[in-house]
């Protein structure tokens, strides 16, 4: 199962109050960090998807009530949803904390009968998750001349 891109905040409630477990992107496309970790957070819906846990996105820019109502003051965000209530979040691009965060809402939505919608070939064991490079930020002193700022 894909990724549902959320447009607007009444598909939003709608989803979260039809299905039981939900896993939020929040992110922009202009955002560096929020393309890198995309892919991990695709592969993981993948691999976890079911009829009771749906993986969404939306973009900040485009649904801000909803950036409002969650408290998002930075991207890339996450959140988990379960029966509509806000669970636990993961701010910025950490491949660990959002692979974990996953992982315990799928354990939840198994241990309540949610059959995986991730095809056969998805149960093979998954090469290990790479994070991305972290970028190396240079100290005041480190630039060369006044235009390097």
């Amino acid at each position: 199962m894909s990724v549902v891109d959320i447009k607007s905040k009444a598909q939003f409630d709608e989803l979260i109050n039809k299905t039981p477990y939900v896993a939020l992107q929040a992110h922009a496309t202009w955002c560096g960090p929020c393309k890198a970790i995309s892919p991990f957070f695709n592969k993981l819906a993948t691999e976890n998807s079911s009829d009771t846990f749906t993986f969404a996105r939306f973009d900040t820019d485009e649904v801000p009530d909803l950036s409002f109502e969650l408290g998002i003051r930075s991207i890339p965000a996450f959140f988990s949803f379960e029966n509509a209530e806000k669970g636990q979040g993961v701010a910025g691009a950490k491949p660990p904390a959002l692979k974990q965060l996953v992982e315990e809402l799928a354990g939840k939505s198994k241990a309540e009968g949610g059959e995986s919608a991730a095809p056969a070939a998805a149960a093979a064991p998954a090469e290990p998750a790479t994070a991305p490079a972290p970028v190396e930020e240079k100290k005041p002193e480190e630039f060369s001349t006044k235009e390097d700022f």
